[in-house]
């Protein structure tokens, strides 16, 4: 309920500075996001070419011949992934990492030829994975990123608070739009559809945010990460699984991002020894019931052969299947065995919350996630709308909502959204320095209040 008028400005306030800074960002990752989507269903039509082959299944060559062919055609790079063809008429997929760049090299199993490549690196896909994760303007952007979907929450909450139907109005009639034009109109499209996607919003910007360097990477991925010294005898002191990913493509496990990768044990003796072959781990894979998977080859003389079936490689998109199996390069031996059940409870809701984040489950939730991403454009142009139509024409200010009298609800406000700042620290951050603009340096500096008031 609205309390006071005064306690009710606090919040769209605090709504408003939220939004001033989300704002750009937001449009941004929905408008990044919806290439992520269809990016790739965009490439395969493009490339059919080089996707799909004629089967002829009595004529096709072995995997380990197809990588020496792999290696033949590009010498001076390292063959770093295999993707298994998920159907006869699919082309055999290698990853290669050519001069820094890595590529997606195509082989017809049947005629036993490289058909050509397509660089990752510099795909339509990678640049809005990155434009998505950092702004590309790495750490930095990461950290302005954060910020702004940590404020979203803020947004979400202060949103729903202005929005709630009080006195003759009930929840239902707050669902809908009923003012037909004028500012009535676009402040309900605006509230309507805030309400309608906040559920989705909550659940994009937390899966999102655990993406991020601070919440993400630094608290909350690094409790939630497998301790590999668990499964396997002996890990790698300076590999982790994140070296198994290429710039542009995430396609590791988020709960083995900052595992340990084991090691394979050289044979004794003077000879140096043989590794096994590329059949004989896709072999081993299928006796562990791998059905879709990849093959990760290894790094150096005590590197691992990885098979991963996962939600986040796009392998499979039910996340409670999610495995992860390395084996020695040498005798094939299992050294490490990961699944689903032994995820911590945060990995386990990435696994299983990251395909429908990605639309993976079928037209039904590619649906879902365009209609999303729309939704979140449509919040922030109505939104601007809204100010635009507030403001006096011609008018260079700001014009941020009228600072309240009785000062304690602005306080009472800043306690309410609380939560929001001990759960991301760069939110509460940002916070204080909302606080600090609005109620210390706008009198230190007048030209300042002339601005933002």
């Amino acid at each position: 309920m609205k309390t006071t008028k005064s306690f009710y400005m606090s919040m769209w306030r605090w709504h408003f500075y939220a939004g001033l800074y989300s704002v750009p960002f937001l449009i941004m990752l929905a408008i990044t996001g919806l290439i992520m989507l269809y990016s790739p269903f965009i490439e395969r039509w493009q490339n059919q070419d080089l996707y799909y082959v004629e089967s002829n299944a009595s004529t096709s060559i072995s995997f380990e011949d197809q990588k020496l062919l792999v290696q033949s055609a590009y010498p001076d790079s390292w063959v770093k992934r295999f993707y298994l063809p998920k159907d006869t008429n699919e082309a055999t997929r290698f990853q290669v990492i050519k001069d820094g760049e890595a590529l997606s090299v195509f082989v017809d199993p049947y005629k036993g030829k490289v058909l050509g490549d397509l660089s990752i690196t510099h795909s339509l896909y990678a640049w809005a994975d990155d434009t998505h994760g950092t702004f590309m303007m790495g750490l930095t952007g990461d950290w302005m990123i954060e910020i702004a979907v940590s404020f979203t929450i803020l947004l979400i909450i202060s949103g729903i608070y202005l929005w709630w139907p009080t006195g003759k109005n009930t929840l239902l009639n707050g669902l809908k739009i009923q003012s037909k034009k004028g500012r009535g109109f676009w402040k309900e499209l605006h509230s309507v559809t805030g309400v309608w996607i906040a559920l989705l919003l909550v659940f994009f910007c937390i899966s999102g945010l655990a993406w991020t360097d601070v919440w993400g990477k630094k608290l909350t991925q690094s409790w939630s990460s497998f301790p590999m010294e668990k499964s396997a005898s002996s890990v790698s002191s300076t590999l982790t699984h994140t070296d198994l990913n290429v710039k542009g493509v995430k396609q590791i496990p988020w709960g083995l991002e900052q595992s340990k990768l084991p090691v394979s044990e050289p044979q004794d003796g003077t000879t140096l020894p043989t590794q096994i072959s590329l059949d004989q781990v896709i072999q081993k894979a299928k006796d562990l019931n791998f059905t879709q998977f990849q093959v990760h080859f290894p790094q150096g003389e005590t590197g691992v052969y990885t098979a991963t079936a996962s939600s986040m490689g796009k392998d499979i998109k039910d996340g409670t299947k999610d495995k992860t199996v390395h084996f020695d390069q040498y005798s094939g031996k299992v050294l490490a065995d990961v699944g689903y059940a032994d995820y911590s409870w945060f990995a386990k809701s990435m696994a299983v919350g990251i395909s429908l984040h990605m639309g993976q489950w079928g037209w039904w939730n590619l649906a879902i996630c365009t209609a999303f991403c729309l939704g979140v454009i449509l919040l922030c142009v109505t939104g601007a709308i809204m100010w635009w139509k507030r403001r006096p024409r011609q008018s260079t200010r700001l014009h941020a909502p009228t600072k309240p009298k009785d000062l304690s609800r602005w306080k009472h406000a800043v306690w309410l959204l609380m939560p929001v700042a001990l759960l991301f620290p760069l939110a509460a951050i940002a916070m204080f320095s909302v606080v600090l603009l609005d109620q210390l340096l706008t009198r230190l500096i007048p030209p300042l209040k002339t601005v933002y008031q």
